[in-house]
């Protein structure tokens, strides 16, 4: 049986650097991040989708959709997406927020699809996210081609 789950957060963020306090050695994850991650697993687990099995290669899709700022001129209906935050760590923050919530460990996630879309007219923020396993597949070391 394969089993697909889309859900949508109504943010675009990206992982923040771990930030270290020198006086006491601690290592902590910014709130903003932590924030973010929090609201990501909320949306996968209100989906009601069960999590993947242990083995079972999982496949993920991640698409951001951002409003152009006001101060762009009338004339620009719409442009690409090249500045903060990279879709690399717009990924580690959704993979690192589903670890252990939608999958038992990241090392099933085997195939990521990242796409910043064009920044545009629309209101506000999103970030769609597709995840996708074949639970027939599990229990081996096998490669997932599924389109997600």
């Amino acid at each position: 049986m394969t089993v697909r789950v889309e859900f949508e957060v109504p943010l675009v963020r990206g992982k923040g650097r771990a930030r270290f306090v020198r006086a006491t050695g601690r290592v902590y994850t910014p709130t903003a991040t932590t924030d973010a991650m929090a609201r990501v697993q909320a949306a996968f687990l209100a989906t009601g989708a069960p999590r993947a099995p242990r083995g079972v290669p999982v496949a993920v899709s991640v698409e951001t959709e951002r409003r152009l700022p006001a101060s762009r001129p009338r004339r620009v209906e719409r442009e690409p997406d090249v500045v903060k935050p990279d879709a690399d760590n717009v990924a580690k923050l959704v993979l690192d927020a589903l670890n252990g919530v939608a999958w038992e460990d990241d090392t099933q996630v085997t195939a990521l699809s990242v796409v910043k879309r064009d920044r545009t007219r629309r209101d506000g923020e999103r970030t769609v996210v597709r995840v996708g396993w074949d639970e027939a597949r599990g229990d081996g070391p096998r490669q997932t081609r599924m389109e997600v």
